[in-house]
């Protein structure tokens, strides 16, 4: 049995014929002897169930089943027959009933729910190695597929099935299998195994006498042979095969094969006999209602007028078609609309809750997210207000310490003409002290910054010249802060640190900005030293390894904390999260570690892939008093 082209093929025509054979072999293909009359009858006597056995009720629940031609209703009863069918009871209802529902499921459109009731009632029957059984569930799986345009599957399991038959069927169950089949192989292009099928269903119906399937063999069989380009043989056989079933009254077989033989006769250049059997097939499909049949006669007939000439009637066949091939995929579609809007309906409350339930969870989540955060908060904020006052404490045992050691000192018994004598020697070290350090040691400090940035390949000996620069440093600092008694409003750290930017800016390799607010008192001769070379290293790294055009350093004092902020920030390529703490960081941010980890210091690094550096230092310091100078 064959459509109009091969695009167009729909399988369940492949299994229309087993509704004619259905009073041979019951069961074939899910077709059972149906009657809507029976099942409502039987409905009546269901209700009365109050005074029937339960063995009586599921016997009756059962042939509902089996009788009605609604597959809500198969769906229906089946589920109450199943919810009363014990495991020891016979197989026969539940992998029946599944079958069933198979069915309907694929009635309604529904190929996923179908194949899962198929395949529960398939595993029943192999496990209790029920070959009827199987065999039958095989074919509604074959058509569920089929249904599916799936057509390989579909013969996957046509094979299956006639594998059964061929072990136990009688002659018309296996004629009706091989006919089948070879239409699948024919549907998939499989030609030879097709004709090799047709071959084993031929003699099986001309010995049954069943002369519908001797007219279907020999007109599928046709349809082979076209597409071996045998195109006479097809002819041939599909006139053949139209002659016997105008006898049986089988329309819908004459309608296809006068479709296709006014294909085969378009492609031998015979527009007139191509016209006459497309017309036939019109007018038989139009009789019948079969539109799928008058579209494809349609199509056909607006190709063969176009190529005679006769545009007028080309053009009306075009439009007609076009009606029956929107009106078809309409009814699809609101056919598919219909199915989906009913597992919308029946899902629509499991979905709300799942929402409703998942919104809850999310809802959980934040809130212990946020309780967790809070407890966060609050032990951060005792741990950093208990380090404050920790180090508020601290200062101000030191300040006290500091005025107990200036007490006793004003109370030695000291003559002014002594403290002059002492103060004017002090001026006279102050003064050496600052010309050494502000001239000299800022000019060595920058010479060791320049050096320091100068990659130490490029220089042989590089690591002698910087040991010798840090030895004359170190001994020029040692000599001028032995000079000096105190620090003064122009010599010390700032001034320092301010030659050093101002050197490095008349460099043009960098540009530099300094910034000081160190409050009201100076800090310790020993903290300035520490606090130099922290800079020191920190530039140094930056001229070395940032690639910078721009490098800010700025100094902050807080003089209820007695702490200071070191803070020096560049535009360089900066670096990834965690390298200051790799082995490349180098010895100097590992010494530079250590010197404030001996002062409770801490220091912080902000650095992304291109966004620059920025280092924050928070040092602990001694204010000195007035008293202290």
């Amino acid at each position: 049995m064959a459509v109009t082209n091969d695009q167009n093929m729909k399988s369940k025509k492949v299994f229309l014929i087993l509704a004619f054979f259905s009073q041979f072999s019951c069961g074939i293909s899910g077709v059972y002897a149906q009657d809507q009359r029976i099942a409502d009858s039987l409905k009546l006597v269901l209700n009365q169930k109050a005074t029937l056995h339960d063995s009586t009720v599921k016997s009756v629940l059962f042939n509902i089943i089996l009788k009605t031609t609604n597959p809500d209703e198969i769906l229906q009863y089946g589920d109450l027959l199943l919810s009363k069918v014990n495991p020891n009871e016979s197989i026969r209802y539940k992998a029946t009933v599944l079958n069933m529902q198979g069915v309907a499921y694929r009635m309604k459109g529904n190929i996923k729910q179908s194949l899962e009731k198929l395949f529960a009632s398939a595993e029943i029957a192999v496990a209790e190695n029920h070959h009827r059984l199987q065999e039958e569930t095989y074919l509604e799986i074959a058509g569920t597929y089929a249904a599916g345009d799936d057509m390989k599957n579909a013969l996957l399991f046509e094979k299956k099935a006639l594998k059964i038959i061929r072990t136990y069927a009688a002659d018309e169950q296996l004629a009706l299998a091989t006919l089948n089949l070879g239409y699948s192989y024919y549907q998939l292009n499989y030609l030879d195994s097709a004709e090799i099928l047709y071959n084993e269903a031929a003699p099986l119906f001309k010995k049954l006498k069943m002369n519908i399937g001797i007219a279907y063999t020999l007109g599928n069989k046709a349809l082979v042979y076209w597409k071996k380009d045998q195109r006479e043989q097809a002819v041939k056989d599909l006139l053949a095969s139209i002659d016997m079933l105008e006898p049986l009254g089988d329309l819908y077989g004459m309608t296809d094969y006068h479709n296709k033989l006014g294909e085969i006769y378009l492609e031998l250049e015979s527009p007139g006999e191509a016209i006459f059997h497309s017309e036939k097939a019109l007018k038989m499909a139009l009789e019948q209602g079969l539109k799928e049949q008058v579209r494809d006669a349609l199509s056909l007939l607006s190709k063969l007028h176009t190529i005679q000439g006769n545009f007028q009637k080309a053009l009306k066949m075009q439009t007609e078609y076009i009606i029956y091939k929107d009106s078809i995929q309409n009814n699809e579609l609101t056919k598919k609309i219909a199915d989906l809007r009913t597992e919308f309906e029946v899902g629509l409350k499991e979905k709300e809750i799942v929402v409703l339930e998942e919104r809850q969870a999310r809802k959980n989540v934040y809130i212990a997210c946020a309780i967790v955060l809070l407890a966060l908060s609050i032990v951060s904020m005792l741990y950093f207000r208990q380090r404050f006052l920790n180090t508020r404490l601290i200062a101000s045992n030191q300040k006290l310490a500091h005025d107990d050691q200036v007490k006793s000192l004003m109370n030695q018994q000291e003559t002014r003409a002594l403290q002059s004598m002492v103060e004017g020697r002090d001026q006279e070290r102050k003064r050496l002290a600052k010309d050494l350090h502000n001239h000299f040691g800022s000019l060595l400090a920058t010479i060791k910054v320049n050096v320091n940035g100068i990659e130490e390949q490029a220089i042989s000996n590089h690591g002698v010249l910087t040991s010798l620069i840090d030895q004359a440093c170190t001994d020029m600092r040692n000599i001028s802060h032995a000079l000096n008694m105190g620090i003064s409003d122009d010599f010390g750290l700032i001034p320092a640190l301010r030659e050093l930017t101002n050197h490095l800016n008349e460099g043009g390799s960098i540009k530099v900005d300094f910034d000081a607010n160190m409050g009201q008192y100076p800090i310790s001769s020993e903290d300035e030293i520490l606090i130099y070379r922290i800079v020191q290293e920190l530039v140094s790294n930056v001229l070395k390894h940032a690639q910078a055009t721009k490098l800010t350093v700025s100094l902050m004092y807080y003089a209820e904390e007695n702490a200071l902020n070191i803070m020096v920030e560049d535009d360089g390529k900066g670096m990834h999260p965690g390298d200051e703490n790799s082995k490349d960081a180098g010895i100097g941010i590992s010494s530079m570690r250590e010197m404030l980890h001996k002062k409770d210091g801490e220091i912080h690094f902000d650095s992304h892939p291109g966004r620059g550096t920025t280092v924050s230092i928070d040092l602990p310091v001694t204010p000195l008093n007035p008293t202290e100078l």
